[in-house]
């Protein structure tokens, strides 16, 4: 049950998209993401900085309450956003895309995976867009961003990759130096590091005309974020100006203080690349990376596992209790009964442990008080699924414990033989429709059939229905024939 539970949770795209319309429709999980979203669209600007410099100097005082105002009216209008159904519809369909891609990663890894790796991501810069659209900037102001920021972090993802490893290859052929004089293959990789440095750097030139283009047009609230990206191109200019004269300068003079100092330069310039090539601006602009490529491997193995138990789990089940049943010899109907006891046991067990772990796992995730519904709606919604199975089981266990009273000494079950008899013996054409009706009906509220495994157990239960029905209508035959 917990087995196919997860494997339906982590697996079934049309069941997360379910989830995830039910979590964004939830009012509490609205009102949480709304001020993340709210939060990080404020993070590009100092709001009251820039509502001070529009007010004349008289009025300035008013820049601090206005600025209040004016991110709970944006709140407003992000809760308004957040509960529209264009936006919802956004979200479930970039939810159900990426897992989608999810799902084909996993089971088709050397299909969609190149040799570099590739990681499964989520696009949220969309839905930041659609709310900074709601509050008045404009669609192709957003787009025309989007498309800036991108190009610059892949740019600069190639450019910074290319001089990583140059750097790597320059400061193992830098040990080597001795004597003061270069040899060919060391001042060779120090004229390509330094070409790699020019041909970054005129990409950054680019980028940076595109940035002040960008930042004419932009609305007041995005001016200030682009003039800082400007800024840190031009610091990675100026740092890129400084590693070709320390280069240059070994070039020309090999000493061993300039070879140390270009060292000392080239290490401090390795760190900032790898610290830069690891923020998710670089990796993935726009969007989350959900995981990584080499996690992979892991959660293949963790889903075929899955797959396997939930096929093997039910079926072993399943023989297991038919096997106690058949060599219970004299006992059977109290092997029945005891049957139908582990399973409702088991299954207080879980929902137990349902309700235990959703206190744990809502305290460790909720961060403050003010996200702790929003968190506690999520982990219903998601672990909804599982209290859905344990009460479809539960009539199993339950229809075990019954079949074996009513078959028993006891007065109920000599009561209730008695009662049915007539139906029983003389009837058993309505009987068997009887039970198949409620099969069926028991049927209709499955979650879910995900492999073989279930529908053998299905059948096998149906076979085990109809075998105890025919023993039940003998047994009362013989202690209650027609008079």
């Amino acid at each position: 049950m917990t087995a196919n539970w997860v494997q339906r949770t982590a697996l079934d795209t049309n069941e997360v998209t379910d989830m995830t319309d039910q979590i964004v429709a939830d009012d509490d999980v609205q009102k949480a993401l709304s001020i993340y979203l709210v939060d990080q669209l404020y993070a590009t600007v100092d709001v009251k900085a820039e509502i001070e410099n529009a007010l004349p100097s008289q009025a300035k005082a008013l820049a601090a309450p206005v600025a209040a105002a004016s991110r709970q009216l944006a709140l407003d209008i992000s809760e308004k956003a957040l509960a529209s159904p264009r936006f919802q519809s956004l979200v479930s369909a970039t939810i159900r895309a990426s897992h989608h891609q999810f799902v084909r990663l996993i089971r088709e890894r050397d299909k969609y995976i190149s040799t570099n790796g590739k990681d499964v991501t989520l696009d949220y810069g969309s839905l930041v867009a659609e709310l900074a659209t709601r509050i008045g900037v404009p669609p192709d102001t957003i787009t025309e961003i989007q498309g800036i920021v991108r190009k610059a972090s892949t740019e600069l993802k190639e450019g910074l990759t290319k001089a990583q490893s140059q750097i790597k290859s320059v400061r193992a052929e830098l040990s080597k130096i001795q004597g003061g004089t270069l040899d060919p293959q060391t001042r060779q990789s120090l004229e390509t590091l330094n070409q790699t440095a020019a041909e970054l750097q005129t990409k950054l030139a680019d980028l940076d005309k595109t940035v002040q283009t960008a930042e004419d047009k932009a609305p007041s609230q995005l001016q200030d974020r682009l003039g800082k990206f400007d800024g840190r191109l031009s610091n990675l200019d100026k740092r890129l100006n400084r590693l070709e004269d320390r280069t240059a300068a070994v070039l020309e003079d090999p000493s061993q203080a300039n070879v140390d100092d270009l060292d000392a330069l080239l290490t401090a310039a390795e760190e900032r690349v790898t610290a830069l090539l690891g923020r998710p601006i670089v990796q993935s602009p726009g969007q989350l990376v959900l995981i990584q490529s080499d996690q992979l491997s892991g959660i293949q193995d963790a889903v075929r596992a899955l797959r396997n138990l939930g096929i093997v789990l039910p079926l072993l089940v399943f023989a297991m209790y038919i096997g106690a049943i058949f060599l219970a010899g004299g006992w059977r109907r109290e092997a029945l009964i005891a049957a139908g006891g582990g399973i409702l046991v088991s299954l207080l067990v879980v929902l137990l442990v349902r309700r235990l772990s959703g206190h744990a796992v809502v305290d460790s995730l909720a961060g403050s008080e003010t996200v702790k519904p929003a968190v506690q709606s999520v982990w219903d919604i998601v672990s909804a699924g599982l209290r859905e199975r344990a009460l479809f089981l539960l009539v199993i266990g339950l229809a075990f414990v019954g079949g074996g009273v009513l078959a028993g000494p006891s007065r109920p079950g000599v009561a209730s033989r008695r009662f049915l008899a007539p139906y029983l013996r003389d009837h058993p054409v309505g009987v068997y429709l009887v039970v198949a009706t409620v099969f069926l009906l028991w049927l209709t509220f499955i979650p879910g059939i995900e492999n073989v495994g279930q529908v053998i157990v299905i059948v096998g239960l149906a076979a085990l229905a109809v075998f105890g029905i025919e023993v039940l209508r003998r047994q009362t035959a013989q202690e209650f024939p027609p008079s």
